[in-house]
C-alpha cells in the first residue's frame, strides 16, 4: 500500500510530503528521512512558510496499491502545489 507522510502545520499548509510503499520502508523511517530534508537545508523553515504556524507530522494511507499506479496522480498534486506557491507565496 502506499502511504503519503506530510509535514503539516495545523492550518494544513504542507512543508514538505513523502510518499513511499509500506512494503519497502516504515513510517519511522520515512519520518527520519523527512528530518534529514530539513538538515540539509533543503527545506529551510522548520515551521509553515504560509502562516508561520508549528509542524507536525502525519501519515495517511492512499487509495493507490503500488507507486507506479499512484505517481501520475502524486505528480499532478506536486505540479499543483508548486503553482500554488508561486501564487501565494510565503511570508515566513
Amino acid at each position: 500500500m502506499i502511504w503519503i507522510t506530510q509535514w503539516l502545520c495545523t492550518s494544513r499548509h504542507c512543508s514538505i510530503a513523502l510518499a513511499w510503499d509500506d512494503k519497502e520502508t516504515t513510517s519511522k523511517k520515512v519520518e527520519e528521512e523527512g528530518e534529514g530534508i530539513y538538515r540539509r537545508g533543503v527545506v529551510v523553515n522548520r515551521w509553515c512558510g504560509i502562516c508561520g504556524g508549528e509542524l507536525h507530522v502525519e501519515h495517511g494511507r492512499t487509495r493507490f496499491k503500488a507507486m507506479d499506479e499512484a505517481m501520475a496522480h502524486l505528480k499532478a498534486l506536486e505540479k499543483a502545489n508548486l503553482a500554488a506557491r508561486n501564487i501565494v507565496g510565503g511570508k515566513y
